[in-house]
């Protein structure tokens, strides 16, 4: 573990190994889960502590883009990373009230599409400003400047809603932003700050080593395409579906993946 980020006598712990979430949005799901769930149901994992609610709050820190492979069900498809500081849900009753952990978890598809509609929003509104401004300088520098702030003045809520597919049931997250209330996601939000600033300097944070691994494999595999290697979870603030949506890493393990 780093050292904590303390910020008005709260903590925030940042993890040497990610803690990393998954969403598993099967019918017999439908909520946060952690650990090893293989061959169990929504009621066995809840049972043994692997469960984390049907919701999370976070202070967003990082999203990136990951083409990843979970056989036997996605080979090279895209995926959106999210990392953050949890501030109410699931992921954080499992702390004391005064501190909580980087987080993080992949996003797939339909709930994919919903994080890039926020986004495009957002990007809708920074142009508005950049307008109503008078139009001075760079309008897409104005854009991503504004955008971002938007991050650190709002908690993100990430939640489980049940939908119909051609196979029946399955849930995707609903995304959606409130403003922050309280000292503690005051707190938060600056931690959340300090560890995109670091990012951005290169004293990287929010990076899953196993993962990485799985994109440069992943791309290896694929025709040439004269893409350039990502070299962690990027922490652009920028978010890039149709089915069941987030893998469930532990449910379909693949060889790329080492350790947990």
């Amino acid at each position: 573990m780093e050292n904590p980020i303390i910020i008005d006598g709260y903590a925030f712990r940042i993890p040497t190994l990610p803690s990393r979430y998954r969403a598993n949005c099967s019918k017999e799901f439908g909520m946060f889960v952690t650990g090893e769930t293989k061959g169990m149901n929504s009621s066995k994992a809840e049972k043994a502590g692997l469960t984390r609610g049907e919701f999370v709050e976070m202070a967003i820190c990082a999203i990136g883009q990951k083409t990843l492979t979970f056989k036997p069900h996605y080979e090279n498809e895209q995926f959106t990373e999210v990392w953050g500081i949890p501030v109410a849900g699931g992921m954080k009753s499992h702390f004391h009230e005064k501190c909580s952990e980087l987080s993080t978890f992949l996003i797939h598809r339909q709930s994919q599409d919903k994080m890039k509609g926020l986004v495009e929003c957002f990007s809708r509104d920074a142009f508005n400003s950049w307008v109503s401004e008078g139009m001075q300088g760079d309008a897409n520098e104005y854009a991503l400047r504004k955008a971002s702030d938007a991050y650190f003045t709002n908690i993100f809520r990430f939640e489980m809603v049940q939908s119909e597919g051609n196979y029946g049931p399955y849930y995707y997250l609903a995304i959606s932003t409130r403003p922050i209330t309280g000292a503690f996601e005051e707190a938060a939000v600056k931690a959340a700050r300090m560890i995109f600033e670091d990012d951005q300097k290169g004293l990287t944070h929010c990076t899953d080593p196993r993962l990485i691994e799985n994109q440069t494999l992943c791309l290896a595999s694929m025709p040439s395409s004269g893409l350039a290697l990502p070299a962690g979870a990027g922490s652009n603030l920028n978010g890039n579906g149709n089915g069941s949506e987030v893998v469930d890493v532990e449910q379909q393990p693949v060889k790329q993946l080492k350790g947990k």
